[in-house]
């Protein structure tokens, strides 16, 4: 099994979707059953003992991201403050100061909750899936049917085909697997950063393209009861079922 020493959680976003709430706090913060959602991650992964260090970003209203991070006091974390809105994939490229290139990253989206499988918590099998020489990205997917509260994309469907571990993206069907906010990636092809300000689904669409920058992409599926918190009636319809 890979021992992953680092992780990266997303909480810089604008959180639209969820207004007026996040007029004021940011989504990361926003309390599930008493808890910021935030929190049910990094209680994830500091279950992992070989994580050493977990790194968040902030930028929209990250005063607040910072205090709460603070009030924590988790020796692992450290702060990373965005100047403007950079998107996901350019807050890894605006921190990687902070990351080892040399080492596997896990990243989350800072507004994913999940229940695990007690006897297979997702981040181990993240783990376990990951083998840097064979890909570059490793994507948690869940069947869109089995994902709670989630609706689907444009095409009513989810992001990807998957077929034992390899993925497949068509952009005018439905299809059956969707992205959950959970990865693993060689922090290496952040080298190849297309601009400042750019979305990690840029190299998810190039890795599916003929002669496209990333070509290992792979897909594993998770056993966990994951839960898609878009907008204010996902907080209370995942209250209920959490």
């Amino acid at each position: 099994m890979t021992q992953i020493t680092q992780a990266f959680i997303f909480a810089a976003g604008r959180g639209e979707r969820m207004r007026p709430i996040t007029d004021t706090i940011p989504k990361p913060l926003v309390k599930i059953k008493g808890k910021a959602i935030i929190d049910y991650a990094i209680e994830k992964l500091d279950q992992i003992p070989s994580i050493k260090k977990i790194i968040i970003n902030g930028f929209y209203l990250a005063d607040q991201i910072e205090d709460h991070i603070k009030k924590l006091r988790n020796p692992k974390i450290i702060f990373s403050r965005e100047l403007e809105k950079i998107e996901t994939g350019g807050g890894l490229v605006f921190a990687e100061d902070l990351i080892d290139l040399n080492q596997p990253l896990l990243t989350v989206n800072g507004d994913i909750l999940w229940l695990d499988d007690l006897n297979a918590p997702d981040i181990n099998l993240m783990r376990k899936s990951w083998n840097g020489r064979q890909e570059d990205i490793l994507l948690g997917l869940k069947k869109t049917e089995d994902y709670f509260g989630y609706e689907g994309n444009i095409h009513g469907g989810g992001d990807f085909n998957l077929v034992g571990d390899r993925l497949f993206r068509f952009s005018d069907e439905a299809m059956s697997h969707a992205y959950v906010g959970l990865q693993v990636i060689n922090p290496k092809i952040l080298a190849h950063a297309p601009n400042k300000c750019f979305s990690m689904s840029h190299y998810y669409k190039a890795a599916v393209a003929e002669g496209g920058l990333v070509h290992r992409i792979k897909g594993v599926e998770l056993r966990g009861k994951y839960f898609h918190i878009s907008n204010i009636a996902a907080i209370k319809n995942t209250e209920r079922n959490l």
